[in-house]
């Protein structure tokens, strides 16, 4: 009498199709993609003054205390919003005789766009000359400014390697009562808003950050298996 074999149960196990899954994650990461990865850093509460020559941040001596930091890939955040133990030191030269009707003036390279993280983590940003926009509506006053960065050095959160080129920027509102003008120009403001940093990930950052996702769901689905 014939004995009848065991059927073979077809299909790919579950730890073989993670890690065929996870390979072609990263393979397509690492793959030169046909739009541009972002790298974005939100700053909130970014504070900043002007004494008629040099922009600065709010902090006097040390570095002005930011409400928070948040990083985005493509517009996806990476890991959560930073709030504590963040600061911003700030400083642009030379900013040329700003209209007090309205402005936009570019000033001398050589500033600085430092953001502390918390631990030991940082980016430390090397100005080119900064293009800053003075708006005046009668009411309000706002104050913006630009530039592209060298990367002066860096150590993020999350897995994050920023590459150049990098740009940042801030969006303020002047405070009320701390507006100076004399003789047609603006001699000094205090103002608050919101900055930005822009860069391109590193792509071993971006491999790195596919893994971290996929491996967290390895494990959930471990915990869901063996619950």
């Amino acid at each position: 009498m014939t004995k009848l074999q065991p059927t073979r149960r077809c299909g790919i196990s579950a730890p073989t199709l993670f890690a065929f899954l996870l390979t072609a994650v990263i393979a397509a990461f690492a793959a030169p993609s046909a739009q541009a990865t972002l790298l974005e850093i939100e700053l909130g509460g970014v504070n900043i003054g002007f004494d008629g020559d040099d922009i600065f941040d709010d902090g006097a001596f040390d570095p002005d205390t930011l409400n928070s930091v948040a990083f985005l890939v493509d517009g996806s955040m990476v890991g959560s919003v930073l709030t504590t133990d963040i600061t911003l030191d700030l400083f642009i030269p030379d900013v040329p005789a700003i209209a007090d009707t309205g402005a936009i003036v570019v000033s001398a390279p050589g500033g600085f766009f430092n953001l502390g993280l918390p631990g030991a983590d940082f980016l430390d940003l090397d100005l080119g000359a900064a293009t800053v926009t003075y708006i005046d509506l009668t009411t309000v006053q706002f104050s913006f400014g630009g530039s592209v960065a060298a990367i002066a050095g860096q150590s993020l959160p999350f897995g994050l390697v920023i590459g150049e080129p990098v740009s940042v920027s801030f969006s303020t509102q002047i405070l009320p009562g701390t507006l100076v003008t004399a003789g047609g120009f603006v001699e000094e403001f205090s103002a608050s808003g919101t900055g930005e940093i822009r860069g391109v990930p590193e792509p071993a950052s971006i491999v790195l950050a596919a893994a971290g996702a996929f491996a967290l769901a390895g494990i959930v689905w471990r915990r869901r298996r063996t619950s």
